[in-house]
């Protein structure tokens, strides 16, 4: 009888997420350009707090954000050359808390919405972006997704990703005052999105640009100390994805 009522309130869970997201693409699509990341106030299971607060919800927050841009079947994502979303954790209201019986202590859940979509970021609040990697790599140069493995460094002006990052991946990540730089050795078999996520800072636009590099300049690039120096590096390296949005302040 337990293990009924448990496989009901899961099941409940999921059509209770089904509609959520469902209701936010109508919107969406309704709103198109006019769109700015929402406050709203549903949400989802898993996080107690609009943000992560430890390793283990930043991991479960990545993996949401980008299994969202592998998976999703929404219709404004078929037919994109590159598919691009943005996450973020909003509350659950309380009725439906109480009719699908989530626990109080964990009332927030990601949602996903279009990139294109969002005209504007607003400040403080935490998000994911996540980019279909073979989209990318294939958009540049479809005959680089036979290579085993690719190398790729980003940098984010200004720096706002959530220090989270250097427990997970010290040895990619590098923080400076003027922005943030990764890098990274990916498998195309097994890493189909790469995502970027953090509080948006106040500024007046957040500007991500992604390179394709070699294996030797990602161990060049963690081994440097300045911001600067570093940018001089992979400026001669390809831009592969960028992304720039203005944030409201």
């Amino acid at each position: 009888m337990n293990i009924n009522k448990k496989y009901i309130i899961i099941f409940g869970t999921l059509i209770l997420s089904l509609i959520i997201i469902t209701g936010a693409i109508t919107y969406y699509k309704e709103n198109g350009e006019q769109t700015q990341i929402p406050d709203v106030e549903r949400s989802v299971l898993s996080f107690s707090q609009s943000y992560p607060v430890n390793s283990e919800e930043l991991l479960d927050f990545i993996n949401y954000c980008k299994d969202a841009v592998r998976f999703s079947d929404a219709e404004e994502l078929k037919g994109k050359e590159i598919k691009e979303i943005i996450c973020v954790l909003t509350k659950i209201l309380p009725e439906y808390a109480n009719k699908y019986k989530i626990a109080n202590d964990k009332p927030y859940l990601p949602l996903f919405y279009y990139l294109n979509n969002i005209i504007s970021f607003k400040p403080d609040r935490y998000i994911g972006i996540s980019v279909d990697l073979k989209d990318v790599v294939r958009e540049y140069n479809a005959s680089l997704l036979e290579e085993e493995k690719l190398y790729f460094c980003n940098i984010s002006e200004p720096s706002w990703e959530d220090q989270l990052h250097l427990q997970i991946a010290p040895e990619q990540n590098l923080f400076f005052p003027e922005g943030n730089i990764g890098c990274a050795q990916l498998a195309m078999d097994q890493t189909p999105s790469i995502t970027f996520s953090g509080f948006i800072p106040g500024a007046e636009s957040l500007n991500i640009k992604l390179y394709l590099v070699d294996g030797q300049t990602v161990s060049d690039v963690m081994n440097r100390q300045s911001f600067s120096e570093i940018k001089d590096m992979l400026k001669d390296y390809p831009i592969i994805w960028q992304m720039e949005k203005p944030i409201n302040l």
